[in-house]
């Protein structure tokens, strides 16, 4: 399975580097007053009842994206990591309804009203605390397909990434295949018979190599028992 670059459009690129990051923060923002009044209906006051909103949608916005993490790594509770974040847009969304409802009368505060906007922050903690059993250096371990080696001849290594969204090896640059010693020493006699030097960077040059690759093919040609030793 082989992975191709794909460059996107200009739009598509601006609309993801500028147009999300907006529509996050203008969503955060206009969740604020809402929060902050359904706060101030449970008993909050001032600077309490400001932290509200990063209980909520800051909150929300979280378990979204670390339930997304557990998932594409199979951490531990990624289960309950996604049921959670579920649960935190619908917590995001009553907050909205349940706080405009009651600012424009068509609903009164109640003791269930009040009751559940006060446990709040203490099911966010448990929560957050919940997820944050993954592992603790950001750098972890997958599973990958074994990748084989390239062989010593090759002039260029096989490189090899892990796709970190499908877990797959992408083939890089691939190795030039090594040159038989017939066709090595049929470059050196030829050198030879031009009068010229056979060093590593002429064979490297007659047989269209790098140098450096000359140069190891001109170690096995003049000692030739260290290739088969």
């Amino acid at each position: 399975m082989s992975t191709v670059s794909v460059d996107l459009p200009w739009f598509a690129k601006a609309t993801r580097k500028f147009g999300a990051p907006a529509a996050f923060a203008a969503a955060l923002i206009m969740s604020v007053p809402g929060e902050i009044h359904l706060a101030t209906v449970a008993g909050w006051s001032g600077a309490f009842a400001a932290l509200m909103p990063v209980c909520v949608s800051v909150y929300a916005a979280s378990a979204a994206v670390m339930a997304d993490v557990a998932r594409r790594f199979d951490l531990p509770g990624k289960t309950s990591a996604q049921v959670g974040a579920v649960l935190a847009l619908i917590l995001a969304i009553l907050a909205q309804d349940i706080s405009h409802l009651i600012q424009l009368d068509y609903m009164r505060s109640s003791a269930v009203l009040v009751a559940a906007v006060s446990a709040i922050p203490g099911l966010v903690v448990a929560h957050l605390l919940h997820m944050g059993r993954g592992p603790r250096e950001t750098a972890i371990e997958v599973e990958a397909p074994d990748v084989p080696e390239p062989d010593e001849d090759q002039e260029d290594g096989q490189l090899s990434l892990i796709d970190m969204e499908t877990g797959r090896p992408r083939r890089g640059k691939r190795g030039r295949p090594a040159v038989a010693p017939e066709l090595v020493q049929a470059a050196a006699k030829e050198l030879q018979a031009r009068g010229e030097k056979v060093t590593g960077a002429a064979l490297g040059d007659a047989l269209g190599l790098s140098r450096r690759t000359g140069a190891r093919y001109l170690g096995k040609l003049t000692h030739p028992e260290a290739e088969t030793g």
